[in-house]
């Protein structure tokens, strides 16, 4: 199980970076600011698949670290979840979350 948990979180770092790269490039969803604007059929098919493709490893690892018995997220996991709660009309937008995510991540 513990291979299976490491395997898994290279996959979502690896995952995670492709779907930063995405947003930074324009594609918003990552952090879901815009979520609600258009109906849920919509929102979802104009999703990026490096998102979908991050929420499924997402989901995959989480169920993994609960079998385990870790309490917490996955660090840039948590991250993620920190960034995509933040709302405000000063909020940068998601292109240059994701910048600014890809920064962190990098140092």
């Amino acid at each position: 199980m513990e291979q299976e948990r490491q395997s898994l979180e290279a996959a979502y770092s690896d995952a995670l970076l492709v779907a930063l790269r995405d947003c930074a490039d324009g594609r918003w969803g990552l952090f879901d600011q815009n979520e609600g604007t258009l109906p849920a059929f919509l929102e979802s098919r104009h999703l990026p698949e490096s998102a979908k493709r991050l929420a499924a490893i997402g989901a995959e690892l989480v169920a993994v670290r609960e079998k385990m018995g870790f309490v917490d997220l996955f660090a840039p996991m948590q991250r993620l979840a920190e960034l995509r709660a933040e709302r405000g009309p000063n909020q940068p937008g998601e292109p240059r979350l994701a910048q600014m995510f890809l920064d962190e991540l990098k140092a």
